[in-house]
């Protein structure tokens, strides 16, 4: 079979039929709806095929693009049909072109012709064998997985089980489930810290105390779907249970979310079904097992809490999400993620990215804002969604606080040492993979960076109005852009343009004793919580002020998401109400 990226095509027997042309990136070859003028062989480079609806003034890229050794214009010449569209180069390429009245003239040689029957062919093999491949993704992706279906047939049987249970009952089992897990928090945050290769063991320990133990004690006692309560005046509310929801679980907590959404599913009389990111599936089926046996014990269905044990996969996390047994989704992690939930069909709530600006105002108590960011943003080598990123700093009082921070262990790049952060830990024009959850003690050692105490925390300045700066977006890391703000008009648009580069919905922070500022940032930063004089990381999930604790922090329509609220039980049920005539 003839390969055209070998070259075989520039000294065939069709060389002196061909018309070779070199086109620059983003030129047009042949425009949608024309008739073919003969057909194009890709010597190097690529192609898009683009379509355009004018009646709706729209265009949009087909998936499919064209490479060396492929032919474009070739069907349609052969039926004699207009082209279905448009064909744009995506980088420099170079063509061979063979026009419709050289085809012609290849009838008088014999060599030539049979040469272009074989191509023909070729191509067209190749064709019917990206269609059937496609052909069978999709009906493999559309197929029920056994295990998939097993799973979620036992899991309705378990929660239907489950639906009776006194409160009394339902409390006792979430504080058993919480102290079994907490009782192994060492060994599940070592493990973790192993799998993923992020984070701090000790840092960790403290975050699954904080989603057990925390979380099961604001739980009890909280009224469930046994009881009626009175709405407003002649509407009474009862609680009912969805039924299995279908957990995500992220690796930047996976420990704790798997628990938090395990406690709230079952205070909520629902079973659930938790999917592990891929580097943490073995923690993961590790805290469900410990799950599965306190359900044991307390007399429970164990399929109440399940986990997969198929390795992990696109095609099955698919499976479950579009599953007609599954209720909702409560999907935590990545932006494809999250997406994926909200496009299956099924309910959900997703979170959105973190990247939250954070505003030491002059009136700010500086020691204790200094401690709050460093404390925060290094706790857990700064993977926590909602811990700070940007900091947004009063020229007045700068000074002060970059040296209050120094004394926290935060480290002020010099010009020669940001420059060097920039090409090795932000190459890509983002936080490198490689860097996520590593130490600043890590970081400043790759890049040269040495003081003479310990760093915590790395401080990157960046320049005023440079709001593409890959510093201004999300930095799973302990690293924090640094921006010098010289009034309040400066440091609310600032906020706004960050929220709205990257983290809009998530969180915002400040620092400051003026009502009136807090209440104008408050107003200004699109974000669904706004934390006053406290750390991100404590903050934004409830534990360090009045909100709800929770690992699932809702970022609303700002964010893509379904809801604004810190995610609890009352998340998991659907509230019927019984209205009287008034």
């Amino acid at each position: 079979m003839i390969d055209l990226a070998h070259k075989e095509l520039l000294s065939s027997p069709l060389t002196p039929y061909l018309q070779i042309h070199d086109h620059a990136a983003g030129e047009v070859i042949f425009q949608q709806n024309q008739m073919p003028a003969g057909c194009y062989f890709v010597e190097s480079g690529e192609l898009a095929a683009r379509v355009t609806d004018n009646e709706l003034q729209r265009q949009a890229q087909l998936p499919k693009t064209f490479a060396a050794g492929e032919i474009l214009g070739l069907t349609e010449h052969l039926q004699q049909q207009t082209h279905p569209y448009s064909a744009v180069a995506l980088t420099p390429v170079k063509l061979s072109f063979l026009a419709k009245d050289k085809i012609a003239a290849l009838q008088q040689d014999v060599a030539a012709k049979q040469f272009f029957v074989e191509l023909c062919l070729n191509n067209m093999s190749r064709q019917l064998q990206q269609q059937q491949h496609a052909a069978n993704e999709h009906s493999l992706n559309n197929a029920n997985i056994p295990e998939v279906d097993f799973m979620v047939e036992s899991a309705i049987a378990a929660h239907q089980q489950i639906t009776q249970w006194p409160e009394a009952k339902i409390d006792a089992l979430l504080m058993a489930i919480a102290n079994e897990i907490n009782r192994h928090a060492e060994s599940l945050a070592q493990q973790t810290v192993l799998e993923s290769n992020m984070g701090v063991a000790a840092h960790k320990i403290q975050k699954i105390g904080l989603g057990t133990i925390s979380v099961a004690e604001q739980l009890t006692g909280k009224p469930g779907t046994g009881d009626v309560l009175l709405d407003q005046h002649d509407v009474e509310a009862m609680y009912t249970p969805m039924g299995v929801v279908f957990g995500m679980i992220p690796i930047t907590n996976p420990v704790e979310t798997i628990v938090f959404k395990c406690l709230i599913a079952i205070k909520s009389r629902n079973a659930i079904i938790v999917s592990s990111h891929r580097k943490g599936q073995g923690v993961g089926r590790r805290t469900v097992e410990l799950i599965q046996k306190v359900l044991h014990e307390q007399g429970a269905p164990v399929n109440l809490v399940q986990t997969s044990q198929l390795p992990a996969s696109r095609a099955v996390t698919n499976a479950f999400l579009r599953h007609e047994g599954i209720n909702f989704i409560l999907a935590t992690g990545g932006p494809s993620m999250v997406k994926s939930a909200y496009q299956s069909g099924t309910p959900a709530i997703g979170v959105g990215k973190g990247n939250a600006p954070v505003w030491i105002c002059a009136d700010a108590d500086l020691s204790r804002a200094a401690q709050s960011v460093v404390s925060s943003k290094s706790f857990d080598n700064g993977i926590v969604c909602g811990s700070e990123n940007n900091l947004l700093v009063d020229a007045s009082i700068a000074d002060e606080f970059v040296q209050k921070a120094e004394q926290e262990g935060a480290v002020l790049l010099t010009p020669a040492e940001l420059k060097r952060l920039l090409s090795e830990v932000f190459a890509s024009g983002r936080l490198g993979e490689q860097f996520v959850g590593r130490s600043a003690a890590e970081i400043c050692e790759l890049i040269g960076v040495e003081r003479n105490y310990p760093i915590r925390l790395i401080l990157a300045p960046v320049r005023q109005g440079d709001i593409h700066s890959p510093l201004l977006k999300e930095k799973l890391a302990p690293v924090l852009s640094l921006s010098l703000i010289e009034n309040d008009a400066q440091a609310l648009q600032l906020a706004r343009d960050i929220l709205n580069n990257e983290g809009a919905g998530h969180t915002a922070i400040i620092h400051s004793a003026d009502k009136n500022r807090i209440r104008r940032f408050g107003e200004t930063v699109s974000v669904s919580r706004v934390l006053v004089n406290t750390s991100g990381t404590l903050g934004c999930i409830g534990a360090a002020n009045g909100l709800c604790l929770s690992w699932t922090l809702g970022c609303g329509t700002q964010g893509g998401g379904s809801t604004s609220d810190n995610v609890t039980y009352t998340h998991l049920l659907n509230t019927k109400r019984i209205a009287y005539n008034a």
